[in-house]
Formats: structure tokens, sequence, C-alpha cells
């Protein structure tokens, strides 16, 4: 395969680029709340059973309290608040209504159809980069690549950051919060708008969601579903922390931190974590659809003093996933174990492997679909290779001076690199 060559030159960060994601400002983009609903019927099972009730309790503490003054049912408008984002209610819904609220009127939204490949292959206004300096930047793609934001108030490395509703940024970092920020115009100092204090340990990975809310993962081995208007979680889902394969061998062993999470459709996401699993989830219910094992380890090639122990040869954090264009039913996975996985989601409680093949010769740090049958794996043996996910054939390989550590299709010639040198590369895919 032919190596490529940076046609433009380097962009300069003040430090390690660990996450790309890409931001089109257009007005449909602003109308993410309106959906399709191509629905398969597997995929609603209605609401869960509501926590909380239409009126908020008196807690203990406050009926001890001789100067507490409960508000009217109708005044308490942060109790109204949390209803409206899903946190309260009366009864379950029925699989009808859970349809019916996902019945919208602009057909396959990015909102509930983040997987159809017109939502992420075209040409995007800015890129959004995370790193270890704290912040999160923008940058100009049809300003030569200029930087076009700033955005500072984390107090630790940066994981994650997704554009959202036209408008704003989502992202997540080891300071424990993500932040929701507003786009602003070219210069100008990024607005925070929202600070959601998670947990006491660093959060990896962060989606958004239909209604409002959005997804979260971390170290503390947690999926927590929460309402980005009031911040309260919605859920809470342990399995990672609690239950695996083999007799939860590798919750014995500590594993379980959640380091990727990807919306694949309507009320269903996947995670990846180091517990070697990749889990489908009902962001409805809060509940666990399906768990497997794709990617299998190093085996014997982890060298004489890890053949025999499990933990060491068949030990494959997933690191991060991809969509492929395929509207939520297939996906694809990267991991230490130097392997992607390409998985078919059509029935989230049957998670199927489809293919499975070695695309580096060091733990793989990044992937991402770029165009038509072409992913961009990022590996720390320090290429960046371009891959047919059908054919499993190589296409392209372009040596890094750093670890790269993502990639992003700009159009249908053009991605860029972001890497442990600090620099964002554009490349020619077709050159």
């Amino acid at each position: 395969p032919p190596t490529l060559q940076p046609t433009h030159p380097p962009i300069c960060n003040p430090s390690f680029t660990s996450e790309l994601s890409l931001f089109v400002r257009r007005a449909h983009m602003a109308q993410a709340e309106a959906a399709d609903m191509t629905i398969m019927a597997s995929t609603f099972q209605g609401g869960p059973t509501p926590v909380n009730g239409m009126v908020r309790k008196i807690l203990e503490e406050d009926a001890l309290n001789p100067a507490y003054r409960p508000l009217p049912a109708d005044e308490d408008e942060d109790w109204k608040m949390f209803i409206r984002c899903g946190g309260a209610g009366e009864v379950a819904d029925t699989p009808e209504q859970q349809i019916a609220r996902y019945q919208t009127e602009t057909k396959n939204s990015v909102e509930c159809h983040p997987g159809r490949a017109e939502h992420y292959l075209k040409k995007p206004d800015l890129v959004i980069t995370t790193s270890m300096d704290y912040l999160v930047r923008t940058w100009d793609v049809s300003n030569e690549y200029k930087m076009h934001q700033e955005f500072e108030g984390h107090l630790n490395f940066v994981n994650m950051a997704i554009g959202y509703k036209g408008d704003r940024i989502l992202s997540c970092s080891d300071d424990f919060t993500c932040r929701l920020w507003k786009i602003g115009e070219a210069g100008e100092k990024g607005e925070v708008l929202f600070t959601y204090w998670i947990n006491m340990y660093p959060m990896k990975c962060i989606c958004a969601l239909p209604g409002e809310r959005a997804g979260v993962g971390g170290l503390d081995k947690i999926v927590r579903i929460f309402s980005l208007l009031t911040g309260c979680t919605l859920f809470r889902m342990v399995d990672h922390a609690k239950y695996g394969p083999e007799r939860n061998f590798f919750q014995k062993e500590g594993c379980g931190a959640v380091w990727c999470m990807l919306h694949l459709r309507n009320n269903i996401i996947a995670t990846g974590s180091d517990d070697c699993t990749v889990r489908l989830w009902d962001i409805d219910q809060g509940t666990q659809l399906d768990m497997k094992i794709g990617h299998l380890g190093y085996g014997e090639d982890i060298g004489e003093p890890g053949i025999g122990w499990k933990l060491s040869e068949r030990f494959a954090s997933v690191l991060r996933l991809t969509h492929l264009g395929e509207d939520g039913m297939q996906f694809a996975s990267c991991s230490y174990d130097r392997s992607v996985v390409v998985w078919d989601a059509t029935d989230p409680s049957n998670l199927q492997v489809l293919r499975r093949w070695q695309v580096a010769e060091n733990g793989v740090l990044g992937i991402k679909h770029i165009g038509q049958d072409l992913i961009a794996t990022a590996a720390a043996d320090n290429y960046c290779k371009l891959w047919n996910f059908k054919t499993m054939e190589m296409v392209a390989e372009i040596p890094c001076r750093g670890i790269p550590m993502d990639a992003l299709m700009i159009d249908e010639d053009t991605f860029v690199i972001a890497g442990g040198d600090a620099t964002l590369r554009v490349h020619k895919i077709k050159e």
C-alpha cells in the first residue's frame, strides 16, 4: 500500500492531542431533536417503572427541620423540570408510548440516528480536539485550520468532546466532570454553560442522547445516563463493575472501567471496557441487553513472562468505538490487543462478531469511519492505517512522528490525524 504524506503544514496544539471530533454548524443540525423512526420491534420494550413520583417526597431531614416549608406541587418548578427530563413519573411507558416519544417530524435526524453516514461523513465547519493541557479547542476547516476557539475550565486531562445540537460541545475529563460549552465567534473564549459533577473518578467517554440526555462512563466502572437540563442522574448501571464472563474473572481482578461509549440508534448505546467486553444497553430501561467478548488478547505474543496467565494473555481493554454508516446496526471497536472487531447489533439482545483482524504491532488507540468502506486506525506502533473494513485489506499506511491517537474525515478525499506530537496533520486519501 502507498505511504501517504501530509498535504498541509502541521497545525500545532500546545499539548498531547487525545481525541478528535467533528462539528457541523448547519441549520439542519440544529434541528437535532427531530427524528424519523425506522423502528425495529426488538428495540423498544417499554419504559421502566419510575423511581420517583410526580410530587416531591419530603425527606426525613426536611421533616425534622422546623423551618422547612414544602412548596405546593404546582409551584415546585425544579421538580417539574426533573419530571420532564425523565426522572419521575407515575407508571412505566408501554412500548407504544415509548415509540411515540421518539416520533418526531424530521426524518432520520442525527439525534436518534447518529449512525447514519450522512450525519458524520460530511465536511465539517470545525474540528474539535481535546488534550492533556486541560483544554478543548476548535479549528476552522474553511480558514486553513486556524484555531477558532479555546475552551478553558476543566481542571485535568480532557478525554473526549463532541459537537451537540449545532452550537454546543459536550466534554468529559479526568477532573470528574462533564461540561456543556457554547460555540461562539472566532477568537472568543469558550463559554461553559453547565458543569456536571459525576463522581470522584476520572470520566473517559461521553455521548449525546435523545431527549436532552447524555451518557458517560469512566474509572468508577459505572454507565450513567443523566439529564443535560438538570444534571440529575436518571440511570446508574453497574454491570461492568459487578458482572462479566468466566464467573466475573476480570471484575475480580479489578477491571470494569468504561473507556468508550457510542449511541447506536434510538434508545440503544454500546460501551467498551477494560473487562474485555462490549455491551449494549437500553437507555430508557437502564438495563444491559447483551455482553460479548470480541477482542481476545495478545495470546502467546505477549511473551514468555506472560504466557500461562489469563490476565496477560487474554486481557484486551476495548478503547474506542466507531459507527460504520449502517444506522447503528453495525459498529467497530479497537483494542489494546492490536485488533479491530466489526460488530452486528441488528438484534440488540444478540450482539454478534462479524470480522476480527490484527491491524497493528501495538495497541490500537483510535478508530474512525472515514468514508464508504474505509476506517482509519491509530496505533502505538506510530502508524495510522486505512483499511477496507469489509475485506480487511489495508489500503494505505501513514508513519507518524509521535503516537497517533485519532483520525477524522474532512471530506471524501481529506482526513486529519491527531497525535502525541501535539499536532493535527492533514492528508489526502487518494494520494
